[in-house]
């Protein structure tokens, strides 16, 4: 009975010892932690970005917005002056018929847009309707004008540039534009003359000189030969309100009616540039 219990207080003092040791031994040191920096996400510069939508825009349109669709033309007129001389014909008065000329001188701001004054000498007379109606038709005449000079001032407009093959043996350079202004045009009113008692003389006929303020739009174009010379083709239409007098009735404005005039010029010439 000693014996056994013996045994147990020694087993028992020997897990205490044992208890005693482990709780006294020295902790091993811990591990420092390891810190790890995170990559932060980068913002993307200004000029890195890339508008797909502007890209995809520029890649179809018609016209690059950053360049001319011409560059370097042959022959320019930008900052130039001219002085063109010009030759025609009237087409569309059945009561006269006149061969006009005059020059034209103008500035181009810019290849698109100029300037231009013109002054048109035109010296008209009856047509060959109007004299075989009078030989034909005893004691009648008709009631018509005579268009006369012209002066116009105005603008410029010439969109067009373009080049051509000539027979397959030359390149040829031409534009093609309108102009638009106002001016002065003068015309004779037609009536019987009379003397100084105011008899009327049969078979003669005097003029009455009239003026009126007109309204021009013309087409142009311009076929290059140089840097400086260039062959030119117009069509000029004029709008003016004239009186038309009673044959009759003479210089008097008995009768007088009034009605719109319109007077179409086709007019060739040579243009002279400035360098």
């Amino acid at each position: 009975m000693k014996t056994s219990l013996k045994n147990t207080l020694l087993i028992m003092a020997a897990q205490m010892t044992t208890l005693t040791v482990l709780a006294q031994a020295p902790k091993a040191p811990a591990k420092p932690a390891i810190i790890v920096p995170v990559a932060q996400p980068t913002q993307p510069r200004s000029s890195d970005k890339v508008d797909l939508k502007k890209l995809e825009d520029k890649y179809w349109s018609a016209k690059d917005e950053d360049y001319a669709v011409i560059q370097n033309r042959t022959f320019s007129k930008a900052g130039k002056f001219y002085l063109s001389a010009m030759y025609g014909t009237l087409v569309n008065d059945p009561f006269a018929q006149s061969k006009p000329f005059g020059a034209s001188f103008g500035y181009y701001f810019n290849e698109d847009f100029g300037i231009e004054g013109s002054y048109i000498l035109n010296s008209s007379k009856s047509s060959d309707s109007v004299n075989e109606f009078q030989s034909t038709v005893a004691n009648t005449r008709p009631n018509y004008n005579l268009p006369g000079n012209a002066m116009t001032l105005g603008l410029t407009y010439t969109p067009f540039y373009a080049k051509m093959a000539f027979m397959n043996m030359a390149i040829m350079y031409f534009d093609m534009g309108f102009s638009a202004g106002f001016g002065l045009s003068e015309y004779d009113q037609v009536v019987q003359a009379k003397d100084s008692m105011g008899i009327a003389i049969i078979g003669q006929d005097t003029k009455v000189h009239q003026t009126a303020a007109h309204f021009e739009l013309g087409v142009m174009q311009q076929l290059f030969i140089s840097k400086n010379f260039a062959f030119r083709l117009d069509i000029k239409n004029s709008f003016y309100s004239e009186k038309i007098a009673p044959y009759y009735v003479g210089s008097s404005t008995q009768g007088e009616t009034t009605k719109l005039k319109n007077n179409t010029l086709i007019m060739f010439g040579l243009t002279l540039f400035t360098n």
